[in-house]
């Protein structure tokens, strides 16, 4: 049988639209080797309006047969790959002083690629379909393209936000790749939305990690600006993320035992990471971390033991207030470490280097006090082991 004719022609445009995307990148890269900055910007921008079209015009990737669409995603992915590292190499050539990051997004891109190329083989090889692009990876395509961009036209004050975004939307991207990929259908449900959310906290803790010592400077106020807010933007995201999948679940009637356990965790996960960076710049005294750890070990021993009898240990109000008391002190420390910032508020600057372990002694203080509360109102729990 043959194919409608619609479908035929929708198909022929899209390969013909996908071999002009990559002979104009071909182009670009020619243009960063000449130093025709303007060119090459321009041709980027007509790359970035063709990837438009044939997404959301011409429809291909649902119509696209899977091996050929495989093959124009590798060279898509090799394409974006070799005019960044273009652009780092020309960098390196003509400054010795070339932004590490770019380094690091070369490789996260040539990653991608590997990995996703791998993923994609896999895939069709068990005779399965590949996935229509997510949300997350047009994201990255996207931000990737306007990357490069402002490489191109050396916007300095966005060169690293730009990159950092990129790459946490490819990490983004390729961690749903790789979760549709090990995900068995006949088993599993898709993760939800709140799930998703609470997740994502997990996802980007790590990048937290690398935003927080970009610089590899212990004094965490002579670190770049743009990171010192990127940092605080993750952290209110965090907080954003864990107020919304909460609700989300209950409104949506997706209350999960898997979201019950990921919760609580992703919290730890992000906030133990974010008070062990405080230790390293001084924000905050070992023995402090110290406890709060041995709080929250505690009382997620106190819930195995409850579930391990049947029980339900529910959610005390001394928890949230002690979550959202953390929450509002990591934000106050990381708002507090920029010094536009302190120079709004009279006074701040004299008080700023007791500022945080005063903050983080009071987060431990409640901290501990929740705990306190949570054992006292299990005393029956405890009664069945002790």
């Amino acid at each position: 049988m043959t194919e409608p004719e619609n479908t035929s022609d929708v198909r022929l445009r899209s390969r013909v639209w996908s071999i002009l995307r990559a002979l104009i990148f071909v182009c670009v890269i020619i243009f960063i080797w000449e130093d025709w900055t303007t060119m090459a910007c321009s041709f980027v921008g007509i790359a970035l309006i063709m990837g438009w079209v044939n997404l959301f015009q011409l429809k291909s990737q649902e119509i696209e047969k899977p091996y050929y669409r495989l093959w124009l995603n590798t060279i898509d992915g090799f394409l974006q790959f070799i005019v960044m590292a273009s652009i780092f190499a020309r960098d390196l050539i003509q400054n010795e002083n070339v932004e590490k990051i770019l380094a690091v997004g070369c490789a996260v891109l040539l990653a991608r690629l590997i990995a996703h190329t791998l993923f994609s083989l896999g895939v069709l090889r068990e005779g399965k379909q590949l996935p229509r692009k997510r949300r997350w990876s047009k994201l990255a395509n996207l931000s990737v393209t306007i990357t490069m961009g402002v490489y191109l036209l050396n916007l300095e004050n966005l060169q690293q936000i730009m990159m950092v975004v990129s790459i946490l939307l490819i990490a983004a991207s390729t961690a749903a790749y790789a979760y549709w990929y090990y995900r068995d259908p006949a088993h599993r449900k898709p993760l939800s939305i709140a799930s998703q959310l609470t997740m994502s906290r997990i996802v980007l803790t790590p990048f937290f990690l690398w935003v927080f010592f970009y610089d590899n400077d212990l004094d965490y106020s002579n670190n770049n600006l743009v990171f010192k807010i990127l940092a605080l933007v993750m952290v209110l995201g965090f907080m954003l993320t864990d107020f919304l999948d909460g609700k989300l679940a209950r409104s949506m009637g997706e209350v999960s035992t898997l979201g019950k356990y990921l919760d609580p965790f992703s919290d730890k996960i992000s906030n133990m990471t974010i008070f062990m960076c405080f230790i390293a710049t001084g924000y905050a005294s070992v023995w402090m971390v110290a406890l709060i750890y041995f709080r929250e070990s505690s009382v997620e021993t106190l819930r195995t033991l409850a579930a391990s009898e049947g029980l339900i240990m529910p959610a005390r109000r001394s928890g949230k207030w002690k979550t959202a008391l953390q929450g509002i002190g990591i934000v106050a420390i990381l708002l507090g470490a920029i010094e536009p910032v302190r120079a709004l508020i009279p006074g701040f600057e004299g008080i700023w280097h007791q500022f945080p372990i005063i903050v983080m002694g009071i987060i431990t203080a409640i901290t501990l006090i929740s705990g306190i509360d949570y054992f006292y109102a299990s005393k029956h729990i405890l009664k069945k082991f002790v």
